[in-house]
């Protein structure tokens, strides 16, 4: 790789408030008229894979709390499995490009269905079919996909916020928010200092566990998804609960955890997780709410000092917007010191060009 910094994944994590304030901007009237055609659903399936899936099940929980009846599903599960698509549902398609295949199937069936669908892709993207297409990120150079995820949230938040105006009040306090948020990023990004000894014990031990609750276990698991893209380590992403019970076995000292600590009732259960890896011997960083201060429990005899990196104070189902900023951080500088190429999708390597070569996505 190049100097440090010089990467497409490092200039794509720091063009991510802009991005959102283009999309707040530009997006404003598809957010109304997608919220329209979610008011009249009956079921609202959102879909999407890999890092497009992660954001189909955070808007879940945010779209369920302003009463939708929302379900994430992948698209290869919805394509393959059902439930069967009726005319009265509206589909959400997630795509960063707009172009895979089994994107394409599920919108086959939808207008096979007499169903309504709702796009959510990049700038430039061939996405035709869906009555309202939002365009959101430009596409990205790298292949470790970020501003396209923090975009998709936006316009999907956007809709979420138009539909609970057309229900209740105006403006809904979410939508403060969600103005807010490119200022909220920049001061986040500022601090990306914090995240470089955590990415050096990741570099050394080379074995990463991540964990969280609710919408935020998405962020764990995106969180791994861009270290295993950009730095080929074994990382996992984990509820606190499903840890542990069996995620923690496979796990030794020396071994580098990121622990999300929800601001909700769950955080009880997030001191039990630090705690155990804290007598496993872990290398810890805790992500936390800088509104809702998180005690590391003490252990005898004590483990390595933990690192903590506070958010600034967001609603918890659009929490994951910010929080993976400082997973995305891990992810880009533990590349830099690994000296991989974050961008490639490994495609550099002849046996991994051969593997990208033998299907098409």
């Amino acid at each position: 790789m190049g100097s440090p910094h010089s990467s497409a994944l490092y200039q794509s994590i720091h063009r991510q408030p802009e991005v959102l304030r283009d999309v707040l901007r530009r997006e404003a009237e598809a957010a109304q008229h997608a919220a329209e055609i979610l008011a009249g659903a009956r079921r609202i399936y959102l879909a999407g894979t890999g890092t497009s899936n992660h954001a189909a099940i955070v808007t879940e929980y945010l779209y369920r709390s302003l009463g939708l009846d929302a379900e994430a599903r992948t698209v290869f599960d919805l394509a393959n499995y059902g439930p069967q698509i009726r005319s009265e549902d509206v589909v959400v398609l997630i795509s960063h490009r707009g172009a895979k295949t089994y994107g394409n199937r599920v919108l086959e069936l939808v207008k096979a269905a007499g169903a309504k669908s709702i796009g959510v892709t990049g700038l430039d993207s061939p996405m035709s079919i869906p009555e309202v297409i939002f365009h959101t990120a430009p596409q990205e150079k790298s292949s470790t996909h970020t501003m396209s995820y923090t975009g998709n949230l936006m316009a999907l938040a956007m809709t979420g916020v138009a539909y609970a105006e057309l229900k209740g009040p105006k403006p809904h306090p979410l939508r403060s928010v969600l103005e807010a948020m490119p200022q909220t990023f920049e001061g986040v990004l500022r601090r990306e200092h914090v995240i470089q000894p955590v990415a050096q014990s990741l570099a050394q031990s080379g074995r990463l566990v991540l964990a969280g609750a609710g919408p935020n276990v998405q962020t764990a698991r995106e969180g791994a998804l861009k270290v295993k893209e950009s730095s080929y380590l074994v990382a996992e992403g984990f509820e606190f609960e499903n840890l542990l019970h069996g995620g923690i076995q496979p796990l030794k000292a020396g071994d580098t955890a990121v622990v999300l600590v929800p601001p909700s009732a769950a955080a009880e259960r997030a001191t039990d997780v630090v705690r155990a890896l804290e007598i496993l011997g872990a290398s810890i960083l805790v992500i936390h709410d800088e509104s809702h201060p998180f005690v590391v429990p003490a252990v005898d005899p004590p483990g390595p000092p933990v690192s903590t990196f506070l958010l600034p104070s967001v609603p918890e189902f659009l929490s994951p917007m910010v929080a993976v900023l400082p997973v995305q951080i891990l992810a880009c500088t533990t590349a830099e010191i690994r000296g991989t190429n974050p961008d490639s999708f490994r495609a550099d390597d002849p046996t991994y060009k051969r593997i990208n070569d033998s299907y098409k996505l």
